[in-house]
């Protein structure tokens, strides 16, 4: 990483590529490809920001906290990065390490497993449920199921809290976009409603034993402020849910349309792991994040100044050519492991463990017990962030 000077006269490549378009959340990757093609870090004019869209730019990015922010804020729109101040999303070291120390506790190795027994109980239930059924909707009736019917009690809101936890979750990732865009404007909008949730709500009416409760246990530990554990109660919301949401059903779907693969993985089932990182690689369930440049600097030849915004593109990294041959096909023996879908760095995902926990959980059972399926329907709903299926109908063959 470099830092820039008056000397640097490097002529940045720019796009009128419009990210938050119907047209290129419907059908996203040809545009990825375009910015991928045209530069290592790309001036988008119509929105006055930078995109990074290559697997080697966005690592080396990531590795540099210091310069890419976090703390001015992920979204690309000033009104987002307000309402979210206070949360460890929205936080650099040693802040962010203060918060991530209380925040990971439930999330460590040694309380998952203790979880996982549950989760196996639980998911082999479902699992028998949908399988008598023949044709089910495995977006809503597999997908949803664990997150909805176990990470949401984890959590421990309450009631309120619960019910609109989805809903909520992406509200707030759909109110990242540019401001003026519907989806935006809609996110915002209902944005407002977690954030009033979250900032009024009692500790006592939090179950004494969910994560959410563990916050102010810290807080009362002089880990955490009294206000900090109150407004990152807003980390427990996205992450606990749309990342496996979208990673299972985005691995169905990848399995669905190439049953060699599913063959594979049937007969190799300790290519699970694999599997899973293939899927959100190709089909990356957040599809980026936006940093501030804190100081002049120049990365991969491009020279950025201070204050500029930079759109961190995962879902086009994961598919750089550069780094992966062939990388439009889904292939579970390939190993892409090193995919930037849950981040890098000081921000890697927080929840990447439990959601991995729960998609393994779930797939076990399938893969022990179907041995075809075939895709009956499927429909996207377009996302300023999140990448996922609204549905996919399928028929199983035992």
């Amino acid at each position: 990483m470099a830092t820039a000077d008056s000397t640097i006269t490097t002529s940045a490549p720019q796009t009128d590529i419009d990210l938050w378009s119907d047209e290129v959340l419907t059908d996203p990757y040809p545009y990825y490809r375009e910015l991928r093609d045209l530069g290592p870090v790309v001036w988008m004019r119509k929105h006055g920001l930078w995109v990074v869209p290559r697997f080697s730019s966005i690592r080396e990015a990531l590795l540099h906290a210091e310069i890419f922010s976090s703390s001015g804020g992920v979204a690309v729109n000033d009104l987002a990065n307000q309402a979210a101040e206070g949360v460890m999303l929205i936080s650099d070291d040693p802040k962010h390490k203060r918060l991530r120390r209380t925040f990971m506790k439930p999330l460590q190795p040694h309380a998952l497993k203790q979880l996982s027994e549950r989760l196996n109980s639980l998911a082999k239930q479902q699992v028998d449920a949908v399988l008598a059924k023949g044709e089910f909707d495995a977006v809503t009736e597999l997908a949803y199921f664990l997150p909805l019917t176990v990470v949401t009690e984890l959590v421990g809101f309450s009631e309120e809290g619960k019910k609109n936890m989805l809903r909520w979750a992406a509200a707030v990732f759909d109110g990242m976009g540019p401001i003026g865009y519907r989806r935006t404007m809609d996110g915002l909008a209902i944005t407002q409603e977690a954030l009033k949730y979250v900032l009024e709500v009692k500790r006592e009416d939090l179950d004494p034993d969910g994560w959410g409760a563990q916050l102010f246990t810290a807080a009362d530990n002089g880990d955490l402020s009294y206000a900090e554990a109150q407004i990152m109660l807003m980390d427990y919301l996205g992450p606990a849910l749309d990342t496996t949401i979208n990673g299972f059903s985005s691995l169905l779907y990848l399995l669905g349309r190439n049953p060699d693969q599913w063959d594979m993985l049937r007969e190799t089932p300790e290519r699970l792991p694999y599997a899973i990182d293939e899927a959100v690689r190709l089909e990356s369930p957040i599809r980026g994040f936006a940093r501030v440049v804190m100081r002049d600097c120049e990365l991969e030849g491009v020279a950025m100044r201070k204050g500029d915004r930079a759109l961190m593109l995962y879902a086009s990294a994961n598919r750089d050519e550069r780094r992966y041959p062939d990388p439009e096909r889904f292939d579970i023996q390939r190993d892409a492991r090193d995919h930037v879908a849950f981040g890098f760095g000081t921000h890697l995902c927080a929840g990447r463990n439990l959601a991995k926990l729960e998609i393994t959980t779930m797939f076990n059972h399938l893969l022990s017990r179907i041995r075809r399926f075939e895709i009956l329907e499927e429909d996207r709903i377009p996302h300023n962030t999140l990448r996922g299926l609204s549905k996919l109908m399928i028929r199983v063959h035992q």
